[in-house]
């Protein structure tokens, strides 16, 4: 008996996921996320890393391997991703000296040590593609078409799912961005400027402050759509993340003040912005809609930290929505998806059979 980590390391999220393998079949699954900005102190990866407590199905089993991916090589604390890449790479390395460690590339497959240090470039932000891969090899999607969306606290990815395989057009994140698979807008640490360049106030169009003053996670939080718990971004001033606190820093969005402002007056302006992310990300999805291929979808599979976003935009689409953990095998509602993701891969890889012993899930 063995069980398999699987390591999503980003910018400003560190997640993982374990499998735990007993006689080639999955029979365990848990997992993890901390908040750590990395590129305040990418030194400190390798501390948050070893201090990830492993859950008990896995306490007295043997590690037989880590599948990292990352987005993280993208922190301007680094000078170019090949540097972050290989930064984030020592740092897992060192905090598991002996494991066996395969990076999951933009390539749809693993490469070992010294693969990444000759091409660093294929690793960076290649997380979004073990998350579609996986689900489109999915015992319930091989022969279905899907559109995957994917909503974390800072983007959004959106990719089309058919035959088993990942109709993507764009590999780097430059090519997502122009092909529409990569949207740069999330439910946490999004400056609410980014979202909107005007707002609606008292009957009048009101331009909006471009300044940090303000994220989508004030937003949601006073919507109650996420409670303080969830609001695991830091705060654009600093202060708290209670509902006060947040309406003060909305306010701040129309240079006014919470107490001038009032109550409800803030209130109309948070839905005001949800609305218009909402649009966002329900153009996205349209878009993806569009595309020849996807004629026959049969479903629309949300993830992240916004998937209570992704549900209202297929509902309002009149889309059939489907959790993500609801398809793939051993998964449940507390796992990151893309740490789950490239474990599971990985799992089909050192144990190809895995798949065959595992029973197909009704997704409707």
């Amino acid at each position: 008996m063995a069980y398999l980590m699987g390591l999503d390391i980003g910018g400003a999220n560190t997640k993982v996921c374990y499998l735990r393998i007993d006689g080639g079949q999955l029979t365990g699954a848990g997992g993890n996320s901390v908040y750590y900005e990395l590129w305040r102190n990418p030194n400190g990866l390798g501390k948050v890393l070893r201090d990830f407590p492993p859950p008990a199905l896995v306490c007295e089993e043997r590690l037989a391997g880590i599948a990292l991916t990352m987005t993280g090589e993208l922190c301007d604390c680094f000078t170019s991703k090949a540097q972050g890449v290989l930064a984030i790479f020592a740092a897992v390395a060192d905090s598991f000296p002996g494991v066996p460690i395969y990076t999951w590339t933009v390539n749809g497959a693993f490469i070992s040590p010294q693969e990444l240090t000759s091409q660093p470039g294929q690793a960076a932000a290649a997380n979004w593609l073990a998350s579609a891969l996986a689900l489109a090899q999915s015992p319930s999607l091989t022969k279905a078409a899907a559109i995957f969306a994917d909503m974390g606290s800072t983007t959004t990815d959106i990719l089309s799912l058919a035959s088993g395989r990942v109709l993507a057009r764009g590999r780097t994140d430059t090519e997502r961005l122009l092909a529409g698979e990569l949207i740069y807008t999330g439910i946490l640490r999004t400056s609410v400027d980014a979202v909107v360049k005007e707002v609606y106030l008292d009957g009048q169009i009101c331009s909006v402050a471009h300044e940090y003053f303000t994220v989508m996670a004030d937003v949601y939080r006073l919507l109650g759509q996420i409670a303080e718990a969830d609001y695991t971004a830091a705060t654009p001033d600093g202060g708290g993340k209670d509902r006060e606190s947040c309406a003060r820093r909305l306010a701040r969005l129309v240079a006014a003040e919470a107490e001038v402002l009032g109550e409800d007056a803030i209130c109309r302006l948070a839905c005001c912005i949800r609305e218009k992310q909402l649009q966002q990300v329900m153009d996205g999805m349209l878009r993806h809609a569009s595309r020849k291929e996807m004629t026959r979808s049969r479903y629309f599979i949300t993830a992240g930290q916004g998937s209570f976003l992704l549900k209202t935009a297929a509902e309002r689409l009149g889309w059939q929505e489907t959790p993500w953990w609801k398809i793939m095998p051993g998964a449940g509602p507390d796992l990151p998806m893309a740490a789950y993701a490239v474990a599971w891969l990985l799992a089909q890889r050192l144990y190809p059979r895995l798949e065959e012993k595992e029973e197909e899930r009704d997704v409707g």
